[in-house]
C-alpha cells in the first residue's frame, strides 16, 4: 500500500476522466441516534418516502455525547434503524461515541476536533471493531464510514478496510474514486441545503436536531425541487468504485477548502461583509 501525501489520500485505481452527465445528488442525516430530534425526523421521514429519496443516515453506535440529547429515548431505536435499513436506505457509522479527544483537523483538514485522528492504531482499533459489532449485534450492516466533524486520518482509513468497512462520506472533489485499499471515496460538500451545481456527486449533509418550522420548509422545498436528481449510496459507489482521481479533482478540493473554509469564514467575520 502506498500514500500519496500531496492529495491527503492513497493512491487509487482505475480510470479518471470526469463522467459525462448532470449533477446528481446524496442526502445525508448526521447525529442519528436514540435522543436525536424525532419530531423533526418525523416530518424529515415522511418527506424522504413521499420524494423517493434513499438518504445515507449516519448512526452513532453508543452515543456519549449530550449535545446529541434533544429528545427522549423512544426505546426502539434499533427497530427503526432496521427499517431503514429494509428501505435500502444506506447506514452509515459516525464514529463510535461522538465524543472528542484532540483538536486535530485529520486528512480532510475542515474541523480541529477529532475522535480519532492521531490516535495510536490499536485505540482507534478498538473503536471501530466496538462500532462493527454494535451494528452486527442490532442486526444492521452499516457500509459506509462518516467521521465525527469530518476529522480521522490514514490509520482510521486502513482500520475501516480490515473491519470491512469499504466506503467514505467526506471529501470536497466533485466525483468519487477508489483507492489502493478498495475504499470508495463519495464526496460531501454542501451542508444545510440543495443548490443547483455543475456536474458531479454532491452531497448534502444535514443535521436536523433544533431545526425550527423555516428550516424544515427549506428542506422539504429542496428535496421537492432536486429529488428527479437524486440517488442512492450504494449506485454511486457501484459506479465510481473504480474511478481515480485527477488533478482537476484535487485542485477542485483545495480550491473549495481554501475559499469557502479559510476565506469566507474570515472574511465573513469582518463588519458589513455579506456572502454571495
Amino acid at each position: 500500500m502506498t500514500r500519496d501525501h500531496k492529495t491527503r489520500g492513497f493512491t487509487v485505481q482505475g480510470r479518471g476522466a470526469p463522467p459525462a452527465g448532470n449533477a446528481r445528488y446524496l442526502l445525508r442525516f448526521d447525529d442519528i441516534c436514540p435522543n436525536m430530534d424525532w419530531r423533526n425526523w418525523r416530518e424529515i421521514e415522511d418527506t424522504l418516502l413521499s420524494h423517493g429519496v434513499k438518504p445515507i443516515l449516519a448512526v452513532v453506535p453508543d452515543n456519549k455525547d449530550p449535545k446529541l440529547i434533544f429528545d427522549a429515548d423512544p426505546g426502539d431505536f434499533w427497530d427503526r434503524v432496521r427499517v431503514w435499513q429494509s428501505w435500502n436506505w444506506t447506514i452509515a457509522i459516525h464514529g463510535w461515541q461522538h465524543v472528542y479527544v484532540n483538536h486535530n483537523a485529520g486528512i480532510m483538514g475542515l474541523t480541529k476536533k477529532s475522535e480519532f485522528a492521531t490516535l495510536p492504531r490499536r485505540e482507534q482499533s478498538t473503536k471501530i471493531s466496538q462500532a462493527v459489532n454494535k451494528f452486527k449485534a442490532e442486526g444492521v450492516l452499516p457500509t459506509c464510514w462518516v467521521a465525527p466533524s469530518h476529522s480521522f486520518d490514514e490509520i482510521t482509513v486502513e482500520v475501516l478496510a480490515e473491519n470491512g468497512i469499504r466506503a467514505i462520506s467526506d471529501g470536497l472533489w466533485s466525483w468519487p474514486h477508489g483507492d489502493s485499499l478498495g475504499v470508495t471515496w463519495v464526496p460531501q460538500q454542501i451542508w444545510s441545503t440543495i443548490r443547483p451545481m455543475p456536474p458531479g456527486v454532491w452531497t448534502s449533509c444535514f443535521h436536523h436536531n433544533g431545526w425550527n418550522s423555516g428550516q424544515l420548509h427549506h428542506f422539504k422545498d429542496c428535496v421537492a425541487r432536486f429529488s428527479h436528481l437524486t440517488a442512492s449510496f450504494d449506485e454511486i459507489v457501484t459506479e465510481f468504485q473504480r474511478r481515480q482521481i485527477t488533478p482537476g479533482d484535487r485542485r477542485r478540493a483545495h480550491l473549495d477548502l481554501l475559499w469557502n473554509h479559510r476565506i469566507r469564514p474570515r472574511l465573513a467575520r469582518l463588519k458589513g461583509y455579506r456572502p454571495a
